[in-house]
């Protein structure tokens, strides 16, 4: 081979390498994935167009900075020294991330970061793959919700109750973490639902629920029981402590009247209390509290209803 085709095939060569770095760098430019490669260092060398649209950080803002300029605080550090452990010692790390955009909006992503080597072996940068999640993670925390609360009232449901009071009790068996359990009764609700209609009975049960959602904490966990009843668990509280925010739900409740159209129309309940420390280690379980605090229930409206029974 003489020395013009050598010439002409290293040519060649040369302008089929050139065509296929403008296609891979055209893929890069116009695929919907954030990508994102950094030096040795960790700091910002180039960002692709997805990656300036899902952070709102054009490549000129952000080159030379460290991808941290991202973090939104909501992952633990831990992770980020599992990432950095790994990626070094020249493996690929996959995982999901809580960022934060140039506009302080929250996104989800999942990612993948992995160590570029040259040809001895040695990391000369890294490569980041990243999609925004964010609508899969909606998604899927609607999907939850829905799960695990009452269509009609929006409260929880009475297996996430049982699941949070299982949760309780093993808890209080390991560290004695106090708690009490209420039962509540709307009184004569039958009666509201034959005078008034399924409606209206249905118009109390949602604003009741939002009644005893705004008296309650937010460590605490308000669910439907079934029908007209509702189960309150309180957490770090004695029944006496229950009692106390339950006594002015009552007084309150007293004073009010419901008014669905042209309708008043005023409700009082009925409700039993059970502390975890009434009952032995080897006795306490998600159904002998709940039994406690039926009989204590059924107690109160023995007693002409409107009460709330502790003992």
């Amino acid at each position: 081979m003489n020395k013009k085709h050598l010439i002409d095939n290293e040519n060649t060569k040369n302008k089929v390498n050139e065509d296929l770095a403008q296609i891979i760098l055209a893929g890069i430019e116009q695929t919907a994935v954030s990508i994102m490669i950094t030096d040795v260092d960790g700091n910002l060398q180039y960002v692709n167009p997805a990656f300036e649209k899902a952070t709102g950080y054009s490549l000129e803002e952000i080159r030379g900075k460290n991808p941290r300029i991202l973090k939104s605080g909501w992952i633990p550090a831990e992770v980020f020294k599992d990432m950095w452990k790994t990626i070094t010692s020249g493996k690929t790390w996959y995982g999901e991330l809580i960022n934060k955009r140039k506009d302080g909006s929250i996104y989800y992503e999942e990612a993948r970061i992995s160590p570029i080597m040259d040809k001895d072996g040695n990391i000369t940068n890294y490569l980041g793959i990243k999609q925004d999640i964010s609508k899969r993670k909606y998604l899927e925390e609607k999907l939850k919700q829905t799960s695990i609360r009452d269509p009609l009232t929006n409260v929880y449901n009475r297996g996430y109750v049982f699941e949070r009071l299982y949760q309780h009790i093993e808890l209080y068996k390991r560290k004695k973490n106090n708690f009490s359990l209420a039962i509540i009764d709307i009184d004569y609700f039958k009666q509201i639902n034959d005078t008034y209609g399924h409606q209206v009975g249905d118009f109390i049960l949602k604003e009741f629920a939002e009644i005893l959602t705004c008296r309650i904490r937010a460590y605490d966990t308000l669910g439907r029981y079934g029908g007209e009843e509702f189960v309150i668990l309180y957490h770090n509280a004695d029944k006496e402590t229950a009692l106390k925010v339950l006594e002015r739900t009552m007084k309150n409740l007293n004073d009010y009247s419901f008014k669905y159209g042209d309708q008043e129309i005023n409700i009082s309940f009925s409700c039993g209390i059970a502390h975890a420390m009434e009952l032995d280690d080897d006795k306490i379980s998600v159904e002998s509290i709940v039994e406690l605090a039926d009989q204590r229930l059924y107690k109160a409206k023995e007693m002409g209803r409107n009460n709330i029974v502790i003992a």
